[in-house]
Order: structure tokens, then C-alpha cells, then sequence
């Protein structure tokens, strides 16, 4: 669904590599985007998949290898995380 949606605290109890490190990442990148976004009419958001993209690019690791830990828990790949 286009319009599909998800909270950030929706991440809290997934580890990648630790409790909450994709959450920690969502909420930093939501804080970043709210920055760089102000004073206009513009809102970045970053999907699920965008999520895992990032947190894959710092570790410097395959998008596929964070998807494959995300994937038990059933997120919506598609969906924009946002604020709670």
C-alpha cells in the first residue's frame, strides 16, 4: 500500500546487531530529516527498506543480510516509519 505507515517504537525490541539499533537508527535519522527539512514544506520519511538500506551502508554489509533479520518480523518493506 502506498500510504502504508509504521511507528518507530514498532522497531524497539528488533535487534540487528543489538537490542534497538535499528530503532536507535530510525529515531537519529527522523531527528536529521525534521532538521533538514525545516522551514519548508517538505517532509522526508525513509521506508523500512530504506531503513535497513542505511543501516547496511554504515556497516558497510549487503541490504539483503539486515531484510533477512528484519524479515520474521513481518514490517511492512514498503511502509514509512514515522514519528510515534
Amino acid at each position: 500500500m502506498k500510504d502504508e505507515k509504521i511507528s518507530v517504537s514498532e522497531l524497539k525490541d528488533i535487534a540487528i546487531l543489538y537490542r534497538g539499533d535499528i530503532y536507535e537508527l530510525a529515531c537519529l535519522l527522523l531527528k536529521l530529516y525534521d532538521a533538514k527539512n525545516a522551514g519548508t514544506n517538505v517532509q522526508s520519511r525513509h521506508t523500512v527498506r530504506g531503513l535497513a538500506g542505511d543501516y547496511a551502508m554504515l556497516l558497510r554489509w549487503d541490504r539483503e543480510r539486515v531484510l533477512a533479520v528484519l524479515a520474521p518480523h513481518n514490517l511492512p518493506l514498503g511502509a514509512t516509519v514515522e514519528h510515534d
